[in-house]
């Protein structure tokens, strides 16, 4: 009996979770400009739309690549010698700068980003399309630091001692030792900043000013229009980035690791 209970919850979770995305996916066939559910005159014209010929989606959709991509490199670059400083040292001042480092994804984000529209705007860089890449490099490297510390951490130190007897200095150890052994972490790290990068609005709503449009800004800009079946586009979009990035961590990476399994205890 309680077996099936449990079927019978994981059955209707699914259904929960899988019944929107099939409205949003077949939404997005409408011909018209008019979400409609059934769509009504299927058609895949509004997804040639989105990615060939109406400029304002293309446009939004290469910005928002150019953001996710360029945030995401700078915020694993960011934080590499902050997670390798922690586990070299862990004292007080290296758990200093990872907690500075972790404070603005803490943050609410309409905090964070009103308080970017100060200090851009201050800059005289409100608008530019860098001055947003660096915004969601300095929001997310979060995640980077924390699949990177998860890997540093699995690393056998022993390893270290035997290649520092054989005369290895730092640097030597680093490189072939940390690293081979980092590359899933860091490249975990590197795809959990670009999904999240590529899917918020909030703080590069704030930072974007009207300068450029990102897709959610887009999404946004375009209600005042009603819902278009674009706009559906759009979602299906993120779902696919999104699972596919996923897919990509759970096959090459150590996903159970990642969540904060400790590997070392199972048998």
């Amino acid at each position: 009996m309680g077996k099936l209970l449990s079927r019978g919850f994981m059955c209707g979770a699914a259904i929960w979770i899988i019944f929107p995305i099939i409205v949003v996916c077949l939404a997005a066939l409408n011909s018209g400009r008019t979400m409609f559910f059934p769509p009504e005159d299927p058609t895949l014209a509004r997804f040639t739309e989105f990615f060939l010929t109406e400029e304002i989606w293309v446009r939004s959709l290469r910005t928002s690549f150019v953001v996710a991509f360029s945030s995401a490199g700078l915020a694993v670059l960011a934080a590499w010698p902050i997670a390798y400083g922690l586990w070299r040292r862990n004292d007080r001042g290296s758990k200093l700068i990872a907690g500075l480092a972790l404070m603005p994804f803490a943050l609410p984000p309409i905090v964070f980003g009103v308080g970017l529209v100060f200090f851009w705007g201050y800059l005289g860089a409100l608008g530019n399309i860098w001055s947003g890449i660096i915004s969601h490099a300095v929001l997310f490297p979060a995640l980077p630091l924390t699949t990177l510390s998860i890997g540093l951490q699995s690393i056998d130190r022993a390893h270290l001692d035997a290649a520092a007897t054989m005369g290895a200095n730092e640097a030597t150890a680093f490189r072939t030792i940390i690293l081979p052994q980092m590359l899933p972490f860091t490249a975990s790290g590197f795809f959990f900043a670009l999904v999240l990068s590529f899917n918020e609005f909030i703080v590069i709503f704030f930072v974007s000013a009207s300068g450029y449009s990102t897709v959610t800004v887009q999404i946004f800009n375009s209600l005042r229009n009603g819902f278009t079946p674009t706009m559906a586009v759009g979602a299906i979009t993120f779902l696919t980035i999104s699972a596919l990035v996923f897919s990509l961590i759970a096959r090459f990476g150590n996903l159970p690791q990642l969540l904060g399994s400790d590997s070392s205890k199972s048998s």
